[in-house]
Protein backbone atom coordinates (compact mmCIF):
# COMPACT_ATOMS: atom_id res chain seq x y z
CA UNK A 1 0.00 0.00 0.00
CA UNK A 2 1.24 3.48 -1.30
CA UNK A 3 2.14 5.69 1.92
CA UNK A 4 -0.41 8.78 1.98
CA UNK A 5 2.16 11.32 0.84
CA UNK A 6 2.69 9.07 -2.39
CA UNK A 7 -1.07 8.96 -3.00
CA UNK A 8 -1.65 12.72 -2.93
CA UNK A 9 1.70 14.11 -4.56
CA UNK A 10 2.10 18.03 -4.63
CA UNK A 11 0.81 19.80 -7.81
CA UNK A 12 3.54 22.87 -7.85
CA UNK A 13 1.27 26.05 -7.74
CA UNK A 14 -1.73 25.18 -5.91
CA UNK A 15 -4.91 26.73 -6.34
CA UNK A 16 -6.79 26.69 -3.20
CA UNK A 17 -7.49 29.88 -1.98
CA UNK A 18 -6.09 30.61 1.50
CA UNK A 19 -5.47 33.07 3.09
CA UNK A 20 -2.36 33.47 5.72
CA UNK A 21 -2.70 31.59 8.93
CA UNK A 22 -0.71 34.56 11.27
CA UNK A 23 -2.41 32.08 14.56
CA UNK A 24 -2.04 28.93 15.46
CA UNK A 25 -4.63 26.19 14.34
CA UNK A 26 -5.81 24.01 16.66
CA UNK A 27 -8.72 22.52 14.58
CA UNK A 28 -9.72 21.86 11.33
CA UNK A 29 -13.44 21.72 9.93
CA UNK A 30 -14.64 20.33 6.85
CA UNK A 31 -17.59 20.93 5.13
CA UNK A 32 -19.26 17.77 3.78
CA UNK A 33 -20.89 17.60 0.44
CA UNK A 34 -18.32 18.23 -2.29
CA UNK A 35 -15.83 18.21 0.11
CA UNK A 36 -15.64 14.53 2.59
CA UNK A 37 -18.19 12.92 -0.52
CA UNK A 38 -19.33 14.07 -4.21
CA UNK A 39 -22.65 15.08 -4.46
CA UNK A 40 -24.56 15.06 -7.73
CA UNK A 41 -28.21 16.98 -6.74
CA UNK A 42 -29.16 16.35 -10.73
CA UNK A 43 -29.14 12.82 -9.60
CA UNK A 44 -32.65 13.31 -7.78
CA UNK A 45 -33.98 15.77 -10.09
CA UNK A 46 -33.81 13.89 -13.40
CA UNK A 47 -36.09 11.10 -11.32
CA UNK A 48 -38.15 13.52 -9.94
CA UNK A 49 -38.46 15.30 -13.57
CA UNK A 50 -39.16 11.84 -15.43
CA UNK A 51 -42.32 11.50 -12.75
CA UNK A 52 -43.05 15.07 -13.14
CA UNK A 53 -42.85 15.98 -16.82
CA UNK A 54 -40.15 18.69 -16.34
CA UNK A 55 -36.45 19.15 -16.88
CA UNK A 56 -34.06 18.54 -13.93
CA UNK A 57 -33.16 21.98 -14.02
CA UNK A 58 -36.90 22.91 -13.33
CA UNK A 59 -37.13 20.68 -10.29
CA UNK A 60 -33.51 22.09 -9.42
CA UNK A 61 -34.96 25.60 -8.90
CA UNK A 62 -37.64 24.71 -7.90
CA UNK A 63 -36.83 22.42 -5.46
CA UNK A 64 -33.28 23.98 -4.44
CA UNK A 65 -34.10 27.05 -4.76
CA UNK A 66 -37.00 27.94 -3.38
CA UNK A 67 -37.77 27.91 0.06
CA UNK A 68 -38.58 23.97 0.12
CA UNK A 69 -34.83 22.82 1.01
CA UNK A 70 -33.70 25.91 3.08
CA UNK A 71 -36.74 25.16 5.13
CA UNK A 72 -35.93 21.35 5.80
CA UNK A 73 -32.05 22.43 6.07
CA UNK A 74 -32.92 24.63 9.11
CA UNK A 75 -35.09 22.09 10.53
CA UNK A 76 -38.07 24.31 10.54
CA UNK A 77 -39.74 21.36 8.40
CA UNK A 78 -39.83 17.63 9.92
CA UNK A 79 -39.01 14.77 6.94
CA UNK A 80 -42.82 14.03 6.41
CA UNK A 81 -43.42 17.65 5.84
CA UNK A 82 -40.74 18.20 3.26
CA UNK A 83 -42.13 14.92 1.23
CA UNK A 84 -45.46 16.14 1.38
CA UNK A 85 -44.80 19.19 0.03
CA UNK A 86 -42.59 18.04 -2.47
CA UNK A 87 -44.88 15.49 -3.73
CA UNK A 88 -47.51 18.00 -3.55
CA UNK A 89 -45.75 20.32 -5.27
CA UNK A 90 -44.78 18.26 -8.22
CA UNK A 91 -48.28 16.18 -8.44
CA UNK A 92 -46.61 13.12 -7.75
CA UNK A 93 -47.32 9.81 -6.13
CA UNK A 94 -44.64 8.31 -4.16
CA UNK A 95 -44.76 6.03 -1.39
CA UNK A 96 -42.61 7.97 1.25
CA UNK A 97 -39.85 4.82 1.44
CA UNK A 98 -39.71 5.36 -2.31
CA UNK A 99 -39.06 9.09 -2.19
CA UNK A 100 -36.44 8.64 0.56
CA UNK A 101 -34.67 6.36 -1.81
CA UNK A 102 -34.17 9.20 -4.44
CA UNK A 103 -33.36 11.69 -1.87
CA UNK A 104 -30.92 10.03 -0.83
CA UNK A 105 -28.85 8.10 -4.11
CA UNK A 106 -27.16 11.80 -4.45
CA UNK A 107 -24.00 10.39 -2.87
CA UNK A 108 -19.91 9.29 -3.75
CA UNK A 109 -17.01 8.99 -2.14
CA UNK A 110 -14.87 11.47 -2.85
CA UNK A 111 -11.34 9.91 -4.07
CA UNK A 112 -8.39 10.41 -1.61
CA UNK A 113 -10.28 12.64 0.95
CA UNK A 114 -10.35 9.68 3.73
CA UNK A 115 -6.50 8.98 3.77
CA UNK A 116 -6.74 12.96 4.22
CA UNK A 117 -8.85 12.82 6.96
CA UNK A 118 -7.41 9.80 8.63
CA UNK A 119 -3.87 11.83 8.79
CA UNK A 120 -4.86 14.87 10.20
CA UNK A 121 -6.89 13.37 12.80
CA UNK A 122 -3.85 11.98 14.39
CA UNK A 123 -2.67 15.45 14.80
CA UNK A 124 -5.85 17.90 15.36
CA UNK A 125 -9.46 17.88 16.22
CA UNK A 126 -11.70 17.54 13.61
CA UNK A 127 -15.40 18.56 13.10
CA UNK A 128 -17.81 18.93 10.62
CA UNK A 129 -19.94 21.80 9.58
CA UNK A 130 -23.18 21.19 6.87
CA UNK A 131 -25.65 22.60 5.40
CA UNK A 132 -28.05 19.04 5.50
CA UNK A 133 -30.81 18.06 6.68
CA UNK A 134 -32.05 14.96 8.90
CA UNK A 135 -33.07 12.15 5.96
CA UNK A 136 -29.51 13.04 4.08
CA UNK A 137 -26.92 13.17 7.31
CA UNK A 138 -28.93 9.35 8.64
CA UNK A 139 -28.28 8.16 5.23
CA UNK A 140 -24.91 9.46 4.89
CA UNK A 141 -23.76 8.20 8.96
CA UNK A 142 -24.32 4.87 7.51
CA UNK A 143 -23.06 4.61 4.09
CA UNK A 144 -19.84 6.69 5.54
CA UNK A 145 -19.09 5.74 8.55
CA UNK A 146 -15.68 5.26 8.49
CA UNK A 147 -15.28 8.00 7.29
CA UNK A 148 -17.07 10.25 9.69
CA UNK A 149 -15.21 7.91 12.75
CA UNK A 150 -12.77 10.37 13.62
CA UNK A 151 -14.67 13.76 14.01
CA UNK A 152 -15.38 14.56 17.33
CA UNK A 153 -18.62 17.20 16.39
CA UNK A 154 -20.79 17.82 13.88
CA UNK A 155 -22.45 20.89 13.34
CA UNK A 156 -25.35 20.48 11.45
CA UNK A 157 -27.57 22.93 9.83
CA UNK A 158 -31.09 20.96 10.64
CA UNK A 159 -30.06 20.84 14.54
CA UNK A 160 -28.63 24.17 14.89
CA UNK A 161 -31.51 26.17 13.16
CA UNK A 162 -29.09 28.38 10.65
CA UNK A 163 -26.98 27.66 7.59
CA UNK A 164 -24.48 28.32 6.02
CA UNK A 165 -23.71 31.40 4.62
CA UNK A 166 -25.57 33.07 7.95
CA UNK A 167 -23.74 34.00 11.08
CA UNK A 168 -25.33 31.88 13.28
CA UNK A 169 -24.24 28.34 11.96
CA UNK A 170 -20.58 29.92 12.01
CA UNK A 171 -20.99 30.94 15.52
CA UNK A 172 -22.06 27.48 16.54
CA UNK A 173 -18.98 25.81 15.58
CA UNK A 174 -16.93 28.25 17.24
CA UNK A 175 -18.89 27.77 20.69
CA UNK A 176 -19.05 23.76 20.10
CA UNK A 177 -14.90 23.88 19.57
CA UNK A 178 -14.70 25.93 22.12
CA UNK A 179 -11.59 27.98 21.04
CA UNK A 180 -10.68 30.98 19.34
CA UNK A 181 -12.41 31.23 15.39
CA UNK A 182 -8.90 32.05 14.41
CA UNK A 183 -7.40 28.93 15.20
CA UNK A 184 -9.68 27.02 13.68
CA UNK A 185 -9.28 26.39 10.12
CA UNK A 186 -12.64 26.10 8.16
CA UNK A 187 -12.77 23.96 4.60
CA UNK A 188 -15.36 24.52 2.00
CA UNK A 189 -15.74 24.17 -1.26
CA UNK A 190 -18.28 28.01 -2.20
CA UNK A 191 -16.22 30.51 -1.86
CA UNK A 192 -19.55 32.61 -0.58
CA UNK A 193 -19.16 30.37 2.31
CA UNK A 194 -15.25 30.70 2.83
CA UNK A 195 -15.89 34.56 2.81
CA UNK A 196 -18.40 34.30 5.24
CA UNK A 197 -16.12 32.23 7.75
CA UNK A 198 -13.80 34.52 7.92
CA UNK A 199 -16.47 37.44 8.38
CA UNK A 200 -16.58 35.84 11.71
CA UNK A 201 -12.97 35.38 12.60
CA UNK A 202 -12.53 31.87 11.09
CA UNK A 203 -9.80 31.18 9.02
CA UNK A 204 -10.76 29.74 5.83
CA UNK A 205 -9.75 28.43 2.95
CA UNK A 206 -11.66 27.04 -0.46
CA UNK A 207 -11.24 23.57 -1.10
CA UNK A 208 -11.00 21.97 -4.19
CA UNK A 209 -9.24 18.79 -4.46
CA UNK A 210 -7.57 16.33 -1.81
CA UNK A 211 -4.89 16.43 -3.78
CA UNK A 212 -4.48 20.70 -3.88
CA UNK A 213 -5.32 20.58 -0.46
CA UNK A 214 -2.43 18.41 0.87
CA UNK A 215 0.29 20.31 -0.10
CA UNK A 216 -1.15 23.46 1.32
CA UNK A 217 -1.43 21.89 4.24
CA UNK A 218 2.31 21.22 4.07
CA UNK A 219 3.04 24.94 3.14
CA UNK A 220 1.17 26.55 6.57
CA UNK A 221 3.14 23.55 8.17
CA UNK A 222 -0.22 21.69 9.52
CA UNK A 223 0.69 18.33 7.65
Amino acid sequence: MKRLDEKLKPLGTSRLMASPAPHPITAITFDLGNVLIRVDHFRFCRRLGELAALSPQEVYTQVFESALEPGYDTGRITSREFYQRVTAHFGVALPYSRFCDLWCDLFDPMDGIAELVQHLASRFPLLLLSNTNSLHFDYIKVRFAALLEPFRTFVLSYEVGSRKPEPAIYQSLIRQAGRPPEEILFLDDKLSFVEAARGQGLTAWQFRSPQELQPELVRHDLW
